[in-house]
């Protein structure tokens, strides 16, 4: 299975305004590709899980709670 999945984040140091993330699944020779702004980064799916753990972690602790821009781009999921 493959997707495209992205979040939008304000940039103000943009001419847009905002930043676009953007994580591929699948089809490639890595389960996953981090893509932000013109850089990719292949992973593996365990590298990809330690990123999200690691970010989850260092963002609450140093920042607090998600932004409000944040947490309304969250896609609820269900495991079928």
């Amino acid at each position: 299975m493959s997707g495209y999945y992205s979040a939008e984040a304000p940039a103000p140091h943009l001419k847009s305004g905002k930043s676009k993330v953007t994580v591929r699944t699948g089809d490639g020779g890595y389960a996953v590709y981090v893509c932000v702004a013109n850089d990719r980064v292949p992973m593996f799916t365990a590298q990809a899980w330690a990123l999200w753990v690691a970010l989850g972690n260092a963002l609450i602790a140093e920042f607090g709670p998600a932004p409000e821009w944040a947490t309304q781009q969250i896609t609820p999921t269900t495991e079928g």
